[in-house]
């Protein structure tokens, strides 16, 4: 039976709605605080430190309800599913984020992962969890395209942060970064979808939210220290300034709480649905971009946002 075969009512689609726009608010400022932090330490550190707070989080709570016998191991399969999720949003997603972000900036990066997330999800979406392309999410799609491709080829946001690197050199590879992160975040939304999918209102979803958590973020501590450990040396983390290690453990628990409502809003929307909401991060990073960091901006930026929030305001009724 496909897997929006199900009816979805207005309370369903609304709650929804909510669960993924505070998701992507959250997102939004533990990518900026990443942003400040892309240009004085290693990308990989962030991702270790971020991604542990996740990992801390949740092993007491997986405990506590273990003791108590309200933990329950899903199958095998799933305990996999949600590995491979962990590796296609943390190594492919969240670092290629963090190293396209060093290299492009917030003005730049963020609409080129945002059309090709949403793009490939739709494409996806429709070919392996049977998800519908309607009308009014073709013309959604259509409006958020065009919003994001008037900030892409603003030509702003072009100054890199990497100094005296090969990445930093070549705008190409921030461009290929970008793309390579959208494709990670396709693929860990295709599978949390169906993983996580609340197919009838009395039967609770199979994986515990406790359990995606650990699971995810453990993918991304261990890659990240990994990476970071075998470039820089043990004594590399001793050497990171007490400021980032303070902006990089809020940004975690900004991710953290992200990634709860994210899996919430994942049991009543469609990814592509949530692709397309993910959308706001790109308006409140641009403006985060333009007024803290000052970078620049021009009418098409400025145009760009403004269609955004009209394809944003589209997405509430969709599904």
């Amino acid at each position: 039976m496909p897997i929006d075969s199900e009816p979805v009512s207005d309370g369903q689609r609304l709650r929804g709605f909510w669960y993924c726009l505070g998701s992507s608010l959250c997102y939004t400022l533990a990518f900026f605080l990443v942003r400040c932090l892309a240009e004085r330490v290693n990308p990989d550190w962030i991702l270790c430190v971020r991604e542990s707070v996740g990992v801390l989080t949740a092993v007491p709570v997986i405990l506590f309800l273990a003791i108590r016998r309200k933990f329950s191991w899903p199958p095998l399969k799933v305990i996999a599913a949600l590995l491979i999720a962990g590796f296609f949003c943390e190594f492919l997603g969240a670092r290629m984020r963090i190293w396209s972000y060093a290299v492009l900036g917030l003005v730049l990066a963020n609409p080129l992962i945002q059309i090709s997330t949403i793009l490939e999800t739709l494409l996806l979406g429709a070919i392996f969890l049977h998800e519908k392309v309607s009308l009014k999410k073709t013309v959604t799609f259509a409006v958020l395209t065009a919003a994001i491709a008037f900030i892409a080829f603003s030509h702003t946001g072009m100054k890199p942060l990497l100094k005296d690197s090969f990445l930093s050199a070549h705008v190409g590879w921030g461009v290929a970064l970008a793309l390579l992160t959208g494709l990670g975040h396709t693929l860990f939304y295709l599978i949390m979808r169906k993983v996580s999918k609340k197919e009838k209102s009395d039967v609770r979803p199979e994986v515990p939210l406790s359990l995606s958590l650990f699971l995810i973020c453990l993918v991304g501590a261990v890659t990240g220290g990994g990476f970071f450990f075998a470039g820089e040396g043990r004594d590399a983390f001793t050497a990171v300034p007490a400021d980032c290690w303070v902006l990089a453990l809020a940004s975690g628990i900004c991710v953290t709480v992200a990634f709860l409502l994210l899996n919430l809003g994942l049991r009543y929307a469609s990814a592509s649905k949530v692709t397309m909401i993910a959308v706001s991060q790109l308006v409140l990073l641009t403006l985060l971009g333009r007024f803290v960091l000052h970078e620049p901006t021009n009418i098409l930026v400025w145009l760009g946002l403004c269609l955004a929030c009209v394809g944003i305001l589209l997405t509430i009724d969709l599904d």
